[in-house]
């Protein structure tokens, strides 16, 4: 339940706030009702004056007083106040605005009166003690007596109130905010309920019988640049990226996965960012990095990057380009990018060819990690065909997004073909999400005055080479073995 609170809390904002609108609504719609009172002191006549006849009188008393409050709500009554003042009302409406309450253990009753006008209710009050009165010496003298065994006097005149007793601000606003919170927690907790989205890693594990090897917060920057090298380094994302580096290389100690492949279940899961920074953050602990871009549908390292995009792998493996005149540095030239390249025909085909395979045992031979973006599962089939020529696949899940469902049929594409699912990246989770689960803490460097800087030092930063520049013969592999002519690289 805490779990549905935490991720619908927006229900229970919007819930409570509608109902505390609504509240207000009404209360400033209703007419303000005024009240006024009266006490009535109810009592015996008896000539005996002895302790045990007053006793006895009060007794008497106490035992009618209910039966007088019943009286002074009646209609009948009512309709004698009603001839009197000439009010334009029924005698049902009248009763219905008077209240009667005996005062315990004593023989008086309050009479309380309501209406829109609050010198009308001092009127109606005052009408209703005088005809009270009368009434109940009628009732209260025997048969062919001339005096009232009892007698009802005004001990507090009807008052006359000018603040409105209705509605009541405060309450209906408080009110208001209780059934707002209760209608958000029932909305929360069915909408967690019936919620079949990839949100914990336990759904992870369950349906894909796989581990989550990284977390990446919400961030609206990383959104627009896509690339972390190009925000703040010490960023809770440039963190995130560089813990799924570090459980990717110890996934297996005595044999890491060097060949792999990035992909999702459906489009807009962030694989293509998990890429890319996948490949900066491995090129900056050192290591030789090529990235190719196979997405061949819709292409998106080289834009997210800043490189050209004309030609690249389609090209390599259509035999009418070499590797190396193709493929773009990053970087200080850790990183070599392949791009697309032109469009071709049937793209499962030409990925899943002897080319290609050629194709990453060479880059395996000169390289750390080959980092390959794939396309998602579910739609094609190009994911999964690379799969089998790597070391294994990661699968980019995104938060609230990705249904169960989905995972667990791309967890199963994989393992139907004998493909390695290497684990699962949940991205996109949100910062109270995140929070939650221990994944937004950012331990960023201390100032300290004394100490100097690397741009003070050497200004190592400014050593960074060009991205676009053209590759340098001894910083590329040579081409293909026997180039052989390929599939169609014109785009339709």
């Amino acid at each position: 339940m805490l779990q549905a609170v935490r991720s619908g809390w927006w229900l229970l904002a919007g819930a409570v706030l509608l109902a505390v609108g609504a509240a207000g609504f009404v209360t400033y719609a209703a007419t303000p009702l005024y009240s006024s009172s009266t006490q009535l002191f109810i009592s015996t006549s008896s000539s005996d004056a002895t302790s045990a006849a007053a006793y006895q009188g009060n007794l008497f008393s106490q035992q009618r007083v209910t039966s007088y409050a019943q009286l002074l709500t009646s209609e009948q009554l009512a309709a004698q106040v009603i001839d009197e003042l000439g009010l334009d009302l029924t005698p049902a409406q009248l009763a219905g605005r008077v209240s009667a309450t005996p005062l315990p253990d004593t023989v008086i009753l309050r009479v309380s009166v309501t209406d829109p006008s609050a010198q009308q209710a001092q009127t109606l009050a005052d009408a209703l003690g005088r005809h009270f009165a009368d009434r109940v010496g009628q009732l209260e003298t025997p048969d062919g007596g001339t005096a009232s065994a009892v007698k009802v006097t005004t001990i507090e005149a009807a008052d006359f109130n000018g603040t409105p007793v209705s509605p009541n601000v405060t309450r209906n606003l408080g009110l208001g905010a209780v059934l707002g919170l209760l209608l958000g927690l029932v909305l929360a907790f069915l909408r967690s309920r019936l919620d079949n989205t990839v949100k914990t890693a336990e759904d992870v594990r369950q349906f894909a019988d796989a581990g989550v090897i990284g977390t990446i917060l919400e961030d609206p920057q990383l959104s627009e640049a896509h690339l972390v090298t190009d925000l703040d380094q010490q960023s809770v994302s440039a963190e995130s990226f560089r813990s799924i580096r570090t459980n990717l290389q110890f996934l297996d100690v005595d044999r890491p996965p060097r060949v792999i492949v990035v992909s999702s279940s459906v489009p807009g899961e962030g694989k293509s960012t998990l890429a890319v920074n996948l490949a900066t953050v491995l090129a900056q602990s050192g290591s030789r990095v090529a990235l190719i871009e196979a997405d061949l549908r819709r292409p998106r390292v080289t834009r997210y990057m800043g490189l050209i995009s004309g030609a690249g792998l389609t090209n390599v493996l259509a035999g009418t380009a070499a590797l190396h005149e193709v493929a773009q540095p990053w970087g200080d030239g850790k990183l070599t990018v392949l791009a697309a390249g032109p469009l071709p025909p049937y793209p499962s085909e030409m990925l899943g060819s002897a080319q290609m395979r050629a194709l990453l045992d060479e880059l395996r031979s000169v390289n750390e990690y080959v980092i390959i973006d794939a396309p998602p599962l579910l739609p094609v089939t190009d994911a999964a065909v690379l799969s089998v020529m790597s070391d294994g696949c990661v699968i980019s899940t995104r938060f609230g997004k990705t249904r169960r469902e989905e995972l667990a049929e791309a967890a199963e594409s994989l393992a139907r073909i004998d493909a390695r699912l290497l684990g699962v990246v949940l991205s996109r989770v949100p910062q109270a999400a995140g929070a939650a689960r221990g994944y937004g803490y950012k331990y960023s460097y201390e100032a300290d005055p004394g100490r100097e800087t690397i741009a003070e030092v050497g200004e190592l930063s400014r050593r960074r080479p060009a991205r676009t520049r053209r590759p340098r013969q001894e910083e590329l592999t040579g081409p293909l073995p026997a180039a052989r002519p390929g599939l169609a690289t014109r785009r339709n």
